[in-house]
């Protein structure tokens, strides 16, 4: 276990030495705050218009929205930002005297995602702070403390399982090129798969059940639900209950799969597995890594 916190240690050292890779790790989630302060909040407000029409609930509802999705979709660019440098090593031929080493692979593989995990966490909580303290500016109120540690938590969950999947995608890169090609398609993507951009109840029948199938999805709608759990129900008190639940539906804080709506431990189940599933493949990318 040694030798894996050893590995941890080198690789966070590394990334936090590189201001340019911390700075763009968090580009992504710069830019959706950007296009959400300078337009997208508006548009999101005004779509509300007709259901919530007190302006502060909408606002409180459409930034508990955009915040939420906002700290899932930095658990995803910062953890590909700090597996730069399983790249640059791999491109120094550090990677392969790893391999040749004594070192088993799982123990390799283990190093560098706790070291990812471990800049997903730092830079997932100093985002929960910023935009716990944005919505209060906003008008908003604070999460309650039950919710923010759940919150703390699924950032935990949420962390593991994307490290291991970018781990997994960023182990067949040999370039920095190929790396950056691949963090600047993910950083597009991302406010789509977190359902920033398009609330995904609005996407077609078929876009949705293959948006289920994402890690990421679930971890945006358990981020939602604990988010706006004050938002919404201010935005819909004494208001029919199916109209809370259409909305819940259509902004992807509730998540079905025919018909059925999807619980919060299924979908932490659905991390947790996937984010196993991507580990073992990493190991097994890494034996025949060597054997070839």
């Amino acid at each position: 276990m040694n030798v894996v916190l050893k590995i941890a240690g080198r690789n966070v050292k590394i990334f936090f030495r590189d201001r340019t890779s911390v700075f763009f790790s968090f580009l992504s989630v710069l830019i959706i705050i950007g296009l959400y302060v300078l337009f997208l909040g508006d548009t999101v407000i005004r779509s509300l218009a007709n259901e919530i029409s007190d302006p502060e609930k909408a606002r409180f509802f459409a930034d508990t929205w955009i915040m939420a999705g906002v700290l899932v979709a930095n658990s995803i660019t910062s953890t590909l930002g700090a597996l730069e440098v399983l790249v640059t090593d791999e491109y120094r031929g550090i990677g392969k005297d790893f391999l040749v080493s004594p070192l088993k692979r799982w123990q390799l593989v283990l190093g560098y995602i706790l070291s990812t995990w471990i800049v997903g966490v730092i830079t997932g909580f100093m985002v929960f702070a910023v935009s716990q303290a944005y919505i209060v500016m906003r008008g908003g109120e604070l999460i309650s403390a039950a919710n923010a540690a759940k919150v703390l938590g699924l950032v935990l969950v949420n962390v593991l399982a994307f490290s291991a999947f970018n781990f997994l995608v960023v182990s067949f890169f040999k370039t920095n090129a190929a790396f950056s090609t691949f963090s600047t398609l993910v950083g597009t993507l991302i406010g789509f798969v977190t359902g920033v951009y398009v609330p995904i109840g609005v996407l077609p029948d078929v876009i949705q059940k293959l948006v289920l199938l994402v890690p990421a999805t679930h971890g945006a709608s358990i981020m939602r639900q604990l988010y706006m759990d004050a938002s919404l129900a201010s935005a819909f008190q004494g208001g029919p209950v199916e109209l809370a639940s259409e909305f819940s539906r259509i902004y992807g804080i509730t998540l079905r799969l025919d018909g059925s709506a999807l619980s919060i431990p299924t979908m932490i189940g659905y991390i947790a597995i996937t984010g196993a599933a991507f580990f073992v493949l990493s190991v097994i990318r890494l034996m025949f890594k060597k054997s070839s």
